[in-house]
């Protein structure tokens, strides 16, 4: 009972958050200040709701484990990760999770990935967001290798706008290593093992600098 008065609860605050948004941009010229506050405090709520929600979707999956069921044919969440996006567009754990299951256990590789396409535009400076789209578009090669090295480039260029102030900096050297493999296996690509002999060398140079401040800062 519990779990579906909270879904109603989500519903019914996005049905007022559609009519609320509606009545604000017609009366915006009146009373813009009051649109913005009533508006910023709808986002508020809905970021509550939507941490309410995962927690519960975190006890639905561990419940599931529990039973004995295998995770990976789990579709009844779906319609709830849906709805903890659209009421907090920037929550990038349930892009992520959607993303990840719908492509790679579930086989549908055009939503799925859509969706953390969607997390991407959504939530471009979340470096974990990038990589985690470029971990599933490398997995299912789907779109080929092109696609993959797209987004392992877009990954690569947000770690170096955000230098020191990347989450996991070490996903820097694992997307060069994944660039080496997409090379190597791309043999319609002219002098392609070249390059990814290149993103080799690249892939080590991180780790071994990686590893040198590591120690120097143990000094």
């Amino acid at each position: 009972m519990k779990k579906y008065f909270l879904y109603l609860l989500a519903v019914l605050f996005l049905t007022i958050a559609v009519i609320s948004g509606r009545i604000a941009g017609e009366t915006a010229w009146e009373n813009e200040a009051a649109s913005e506050a009533v508006s910023s405090g709808l986002d508020e709520i809905g970021s509550i709701l939507a941490d309410l929600l995962w927690l519960q979707l975190d006890r639905y999956h561990h419940i599931w484990m529990y039973q004995g069921n295998e995770w990976m044919t789990a579709t009844d969440y779906l319609p709830q990760l849906w709805l903890i996006i659209k009421l907090d567009p920037s929550f990038t754990e349930a892009y992520i999770d959607g993303g990840y299951h719908l492509t790679l256990n579930l086989g549908h590789q055009e939503e799925g990935l859509g969706l953390l396409q969607e997390g991407v535009r959504q939530c471009p400076d979340n470096e974990r967001m990038h990589w985690e789209r470029l971990v599933v578009l490398w997995q299912s090669n789907y779109y080929g290798p092109r696609a993959t090295q797209e987004a392992a480039w877009d990954y690569m260029t947000l770690v170096k706008e955000k230098r020191g102030l990347i989450v996991d900096p070490w996903n820097e050297a694992n997307a060069s290593l994944i660039l080496k493999l997409c090379f190597a296996n791309d043999s319609l690509r002219r002098n392609h093992m070249e390059i990814a002999d290149r993103y080799g060398e690249r892939c080590d140079f991180i780790r071994f600098a990686s590893r040198n401040d590591l120690w120097i800062q143990a000094l």
